[in-house]
């Protein structure tokens, strides 16, 4: 049966009851309890009220679903046991109207012990209750809830920050508009071949981008300290939380400008960006204080600084260093990139995406550069990985979890291995590669790139997140060698098969590297979720 004996626990003699078939429930005494632990022949071991567990996941998930088991049951005992006054002795009752001391329509909230209640109220109660053991969340504010409504705090869980989130948007509203402006001056330039005179001066390519930025940047930081000063934040701290934030929609600019020459071009991929950059930012800022995987947008900092809670460095490093990283990657594509030739051609956004790959790459060096670009697409990776990852936790979807984490993963692993291989892929397009040896040695410079970028951020990532299937599964739960040869093998795959196929098939070898990829990651994903 599907979700039988998933966790193998001890519990200690004259220890709670366990009726749940996720359990395989054994009674131990305490030595015996520790020592099976400790020989991971139990996942768990319950001493009266004390959970002992390993510092492994699969310990620490069965303490997660241990935890939720024993919360319902414990809801369900006070329901049994008590009168529901003496189960859930405080209501907060809200009543929209007037008020002597408010304007019309205002909202005051009691929070009482309750006297005997109505039927209405009973009834308002264990609807909550029902809706608490099913596992559904509930309003928790008063703007959330109707007119005289009873609710149960305990009950409740925390809404999501939309009005501190709206406030922190507010600082990327200027932001997206000065990167507006920013683009529509470079294309101005570059389409009426200014920036022609420019190149032929004796400066150079990020002298040039810099001059041009510097100034769009600089009024974005004034504007955020303005905003701050306004709202009452904290102004260095402001800069510390936005400035990443700005380099990064800067530097998204600064690509979608230098690779398309036309205005046609450059609105519809701009439009783009600014979907993308709002997305990142404000989705998993709506998680703050629900999820920890919030802290991938810097915007969840500004929400606790609103707030006034306090966040630590590594929260602020898993926030901001993959858009710190994008920017210095987009600076050094950007002078690569930067000449007559490139700027004004035309094509399409695959074919301009590998000019700029080849002319990224340092043909003299192609191992290094190779190692260097799997190492330096990881922010890249990270970003749209981290945004599938909390799609998985807001969208609702009616198809069965492990269905819809396995579309996730899949659509994960192909990001993957298309940043491991394209540039390799132009590579043998330009007929630079000598021969399947150095194919093999530029997979395995790629995949170890790739391998060290996905460990730093990984254990960054890790340290803030916890439980997040999806995250631990890419990282390959924490293993080292195995994905080590496990990207090497599938790198391999896709080059080898566009070597032998012909570029033009480069899709269809990334979707045989990824049909491997998907399969080992699928493995490692249902081991996390104890289904294996």
């Amino acid at each position: 049966m599907l979700g039988k004996d998933i966790y193998y626990i001890g519990v200690s003699p004259g220890g709670p009851s366990i009726d749940d078939s996720r359990f395989h429930v054994q009674v131990l005494d305490y030595a015996d309890g520790v020592k099976m632990l400790n020989s991971r022949s139990i996942d768990l071991y319950l001493y009266n009220e004390t959970a002992i567990t390993r510092n492994d996941d699969r310990s620490r998930y069965a303490e997660g679903a241990l935890k939720q088991y024993l919360t319902k049951a414990e809801t369900t005992r006070m329901i049994v046991d008590y009168d529901i006054n003496q189960s859930f002795p405080l209501r907060v009752e809200v009543i929209k109207g007037t008020s002597p001391a408010a304007t019309p329509a205002a909202t005051s909230i009691a929070a009482t012990p309750t006297p005997a209640p109505s039927v209405d109220t009973s009834s308002a109660v264990l609807q909550q209750i029902s809706e608490a053991q099913n596992g559904s969340s509930t309003k928790f504010k008063a703007e959330f809830v109707s007119d005289n409504e009873i609710i149960v705090p305990s009950l409740m869980t925390s809404p999501m920050p939309l009005s501190q989130v709206v406030l922190a948007f507010l600082y990327v509203v200027p932001m997206l508009f000065m990167g507006i402006f920013f683009n529509s001056s470079f294309m101005e330039e570059k389409t009426n071949r200014k920036l022609n005179i420019l190149m032929s001066a004796p400066v150079t390519p990020l002298d040039i981008i810099s001059g041009k930025m510097l100034p769009y940047v600089g009024f974005s930081l004034v504007v955020v300290v303005i905003l701050t000063l306004i709202l009452g934040g904290d102004v260095l701290l402001a800069l510390a939380i936005f400035l990443p934030v700005i380099l990064f929609i800067f530097s998204i600019y600064l690509i979608v400008s230098l690779v398309y020459r036309t205005f046609k071009d450059q609105t519809f991929f701009s439009m783009a960006a600014i979907t993308f950059v709002t997305g990142y930012l404000v989705l998993p800022a709506l998680l703050t204080g629900i999820n920890n995987v919030s802290y991938i947008s810097p915007l969840t900092l500004a929400v606790q600084m609103y707030r006034g809670e306090s966040f630590g460095i590594s929260e602020y490093l898993l926030s901001t260093v993959p858009m710190y990283l994008v920017f210095g990657l987009s600076l050094f594509v950007g002078t690569r990139i930067f000449n007559e030739e490139y700027l004004m051609s035309f094509g399409p956004l695959y074919r301009k995406v590998g000019d700029a790959l080849y002319l990224a790459i340092d043909r003299a060096h192609p191992y290094i550069s190779i190692g260097l670009l799997g190492l330096f697409a990881i922010p890249i990776v990270f970003m749209v990985q981290m945004i599938i990852a909390i799609l998985s936790l807001i969208i609702p979807v009616s198809m069965p979890t492990m269905v819809y984490l396995a579309i996730l993963l899949a659509l994960c692993v192909i990001v993957e291995e298309v940043a491991k291989s394209a540039g390799i892929a132009t590579l043998l397009e330009n007929k630079k590669v000598a021969s399947t040896k150095m194919l093999i040695g530029l997979a395995a410079a790629s995949a170890l790139g790739f391998f060290i970028g996905e460990k730093l951020l990984l254990y960054v990532s890790l340290s803030v997140v916890s439980n997040v299937v999806l995250i631990e599964a890419l990282g390959s739960a924490g293993l080292l060698i195995i994905p080590l040869v496990a990207h090497f093998v599938f790198t391999s795959t896709v080059c080898l098969a566009t070597q032998k196929l012909g570029v033009k098939y480069y899709p269809l070898a990334i979707f045989a590297g990824s049909i491997l990829h998907f399969l080992y990651n699928f493995v490692i994903l249902a081991q996390q979720m104890g289904m294996v």
